[in-house]
């Protein structure tokens, strides 16, 4: 979806598929035109360029973007010849459009803000200060040393991470074990934190893991929420469907857009 000074612009088809849009031009006495990017597919910056275009052709030039979520954003390197750097291409043809400020939220890495021009990074630390105020009693889990290392220093409570071992080729998990303050997680709440659910195979693990270990409620933050998540995949269902496993999961509208009673929007864009 792109919003433009929060109102959708709607994008129909011609019968051979090619785009056909019409937007309302904004109002002069509006300043700054802020234009807002919750993704769904890689169609939508052809429509975004279409936009700036546009708004850039009738005299706008101070325009911003809200890009929470950066497509792309796991693509951050390459190992082989044949893998396409599709983070940088994509950042390339962003920077193309000349905005006065790309603001994102929570990025995979560090990578993501390194490759856009006049990037301002949003931080998930008030809606994680939230939970952490919501469950006092509770341990911080980081999934991976990744989300560890972005995160853990926002934060004076006690924290536990995962250190998992990861096949390049399949992505698949081989192993997962626990690092920091474990002797706390035995009787206690955990609120994980992460940047971005799919369909939970390394939250799995550590929940798994967790629960082995004694663990009582588990509670989820995750920045991004792909709908992926409420389709089967382990055990041949929802990771939200395994019994005794996940509590709730807390999340942001930046890409999730469906229905479960297990996961609430605590952040809108």
């Amino acid at each position: 979806m792109i919003k433009i000074n929060e109102e959708p612009v709607t994008f129909d088809h011609y019968n051979d598929g090619s785009c056909r849009a019409k937007l309302s031009l904004p109002s002069y006495g509006c300043g700054e035109v802020e234009i807002t990017w919750l993704y769904e597919n890689d169609c939508e910056l052809l429509y975004l360029l279409y936009v700036v275009n546009h708004l850039h052709t009738n005299f706008y030039y101070d325009l911003a973007l809200n890009m929470p979520y950066v497509f792309n954003g796991r693509q951050d390197r390459t190992k082989k010849k044949e893998e396409i750097f599709t983070l940088k291409y994509s950042c390339e043809l962003i920077n193309q459009m000349n905005f006065k400020r790309v603001k994102i939220y929570d990025p995979h890495s560090s990578v993501t803000p390194a490759l856009l021009d006049r990037v301002v990074v949003e931080s998930p630390q008030y809606e994680i200060q939230q939970l952490i105020q919501q469950y006092p009693n509770a341990l911080l889990f980081f999934p991976d040393e990744g989300s560890m290392k972005r995160l853990h220093s926002l934060f004076t409570v006690p924290y536990a991470f995962g250190v998992k071992v990861r096949d390049w080729e399949s992505q698949k998990i081989e192993s997962l074990r626990v690092a920091g303050e474990r002797h706390m997680i035995a009787g206690h709440d955990i609120i994980m934190c992460d940047d971005i659910l799919s369909r939970g195979s390394t939250l799995y693990e550590a929940a798994r893991e967790l629960k082995e270990r004694g663990a009582n409620n588990l509670y989820v933050w995750v920045s991004h929420c792909e709908k992926t998540v409420l389709g089967p995949h382990i055990k041949g269902v929802s990771l939200l469907d395994i019994p005794n496993l996940i509590t709730k999961v807390y999340t942001t509208n930046s890409i999730f857009n469906g229905d479960h009673p297990k996961i609430e929007i605590i952040k809108r864009f």
